[in-house]
């Protein structure tokens, strides 16, 4: 067991083609002793955006702070602080926050990966 302040973790740029002033922070996963799944911290800063990807691995997303415009499979729906959002395996999926006037953050949890990026 440990504790340990999200702050003390690398923050990365997101370097998924088109994304721009998005971070992101592995909480948990392989590296720190998780076997099962990872956790990490997502922040977009307001003119930032991820683009439409999609992956194998499921999301489970809460939402800390700000509202951010849902792309792809999502398209239409906006997600605001306390929200959760599930993505399932392999759906289309970004956010917007081009016209946001604060900071998205929120935790995402998915199935630990084989290699961390």
């Amino acid at each position: 067991m440990y504790v340990i302040n999200y702050e003390q973790r690398e923050s990365i740029i997101v370097k998924i083609p088109g994304a721009k002033a998005t971070t992101m922070r592995w909480l948990i996963g392989r590296q720190t002793g998780a076997k099962t799944y990872a956790m990490r911290y997502f922040e977009i800063a307001p003119g930032g955006i991820v683009p439409i990807h999609n992956h194998p691995e499921e999301h489970e997303i809460f939402v800390l702070q700000g509202e951010v415009n849902l792309l792809g499979n999502g398209e239409g729906l906006v997600a605001r602080k306390n929200d959760v959002i599930f993505i399932p395996s392999n759906e289309p999926h970004g956010y917007d926050n081009t016209k946001g006037t604060e900071p998205f953050r929120f935790i995402c949890v998915i199935p630990l990966l084989e290699k961390e990026e």
